[in-house]
């Protein structure tokens, strides 16, 4: 018997086997999808995998790259962190060693750099005017101030002693140097003169820029004055 249609025409068998040969034909040509999200049916689809190309031996595996790189990266991190906190530090301490008057009103760290160039500088200079005033004391310690018959050394851990021997000297002097940055010059002069220059005396000091603290004159006998000078100096040892 031959199929009817709905509108009762008879249909030729063979165009049925001529249907389900083009549909085998289109299943065959037609390639199925590789995920099972675009099987609608629910229904079992093989799925092929790409061969993985093989690595040589000395290549790294893209996930084994990833991780090296974030490796570095934070180890990069780790000391830069570091090293600003080493600088920060160092300014800190640079900065405390520095005057107030050389970094006020300067809050960059390439101005306390300068300021501490300059710093350096003037203590150069302050150390070596104050050499020139040690060698300038050095000098006046072997000197009279009016002719001295003799000198007489004493040496010890507070003092240097250099005075006359005689009481028939004209004038001597005698200079006790201290660790606490006192000096005391004593000037002994004779009475039978007719003035003492104390005045010429006090006068090179301050010419030397040398802190006169204290001066006084005393006679001790019947044949001398005694005159006492202190300064204050600075050591530069």
């Amino acid at each position: 018997m031959f199929p009817i249609s709905s509108d009762g025409v008879f249909e030729d068998p063979s165009t049925f086997f001529d249907q389900d040969k083009f549909l085998e034909d289109l299943l065959v040509d037609f390639d199925f999808p590789t995920s099972s999200e675009g099987n609608d049916h629910g229904e079992n689809v093989v799925m092929k995998k790409r061969p993985r190309k093989a690595l040589s031996s000395g290549e790294v595996p893209d996930d084994n790259k990833g991780r090296s790189s974030d490796s570095k990266k934070s180890a990069h991190r780790f000391t830069e962190k570091q090293r600003r906190q080493e600088m920060a530090a160092l300014h800190a301490s640079l900065r405390s060693l520095l005057p107030l008057q050389y970094i006020k009103g300067k809050r960059a760290i390439s101005d306390h750099m300068h300021q501490a160039v300059n710093y350096i500088n003037d203590m150069k200079k302050k150390i070596e005017e104050m050499q020139i005033k040690r060698e300038s004391l050095r000098k006046l310690q072997y000197s009279n101030v009016g002719s001295s018959s003799g000198a007489a050394v004493e040496s010890g851990d507070h003092r240097h002693n250099y005075s006359s021997s005689t009481r028939d000297s004209s004038d001597c002097v005698k200079i006790n140097h201290f660790k606490d940055g006192l000096m005391e010059i004593l000037i002994s002069s004779s009475i039978n003169r007719e003035c003492f220059p104390l005045s010429m005396v006090l006068a090179d000091l301050l010419g030397r820029e040398l802190n006169v603290i204290h001066c006084v004159s005393t006679r001790i006998d019947r044949f001398r004055y005694l005159h006492k000078i202190q300064i204050e100096v600075r050591s530069i040892d």
